[in-house]
């Protein structure tokens, strides 16, 4: 069970794993949609009113596309092993399953309205004054409230950063420091890149 968390690409790539991954891709929009979220950016899960479908489609499929793309082309430039662009592909689209079950999470109501009012009253920054002891561990206790809320949330990015990490390292036949500090690399980029696109569609 751990590998199949963990490790699933040591057995399932190319066809088998592009094929979940589209799916998990087109449901993630759906449930972004009932639960009025957007993902965009590679690792962006928010809160968004009147998000069309077809939006949240090409969000989806561009986080995995722009990620997939530049991961192949580093893949490329490193790797001495030839590999199949039909294996990173699935590798890439597959890992963005853990985003399905955070957009899930998010989209119970009593969660999500939850989570989005402790964020609205973070963002609010009020200024403590002096004598206000009570407000500000009230202030102190919401906080750990939204990061015990958000916890799976964190857990979901992360773990789908492990497998986005495992598929690349795997397919490519990379490893070590070169594997990490390159994907590090390639995610911030996309991460950037994704963003800056989701502004223009």
């Amino acid at each position: 069970m751990a590998n199949w968390l963990f490790k699933p690409f040591e057995r399932i790539s190319g066809e088998v794993a592009l094929t979940l991954g589209l799916v998990g891709i087109v449901l993630t929009a759906l449930v972004a949609r009932l639960g009025g979220l957007q993902t965009d950016g590679v690792l962006d899960l928010h809160f968004a009113e009147d998000m069309p479908l077809w939006k949240l489609l090409v969000q989806g499929l561009l986080n995995w596309l722009v990620l997939a793309g530049m991961l192949l082309v580093t893949g490329r430039w490193l790797s001495s092993s030839r590999f199949r662009v039909i294996d990173l592909l699935g590798t890439q689209a597959a890992a963005r399953w853990p985003m399905l079950l955070a957009g899930g999470y998010l989209a119970i109501p009593a969660i999500g309205n939850r989570i989005s009012q402790l964020s609205a009253r973070m963002m609010e920054q009020m200024p403590a004054e002096p004598g206000q002891v009570t407000a500000d561990l009230a202030h102190l206790l919401e906080a750990m409230w939204l990061t015990l809320l958000s916890l799976p949330i964190l857990l979901s990015l992360a773990w789908m950063v492990w497998l986005m990490y495992h598929g690349y390292a795997r397919v490519c036949r990379i490893s070590g420091m070169r594997a990490v500090f390159s994907f590090i690399g390639v995610l911030i980029a996309a991460e950037i890149i994704t963003s800056g696109l989701a502004i223009l569609i």
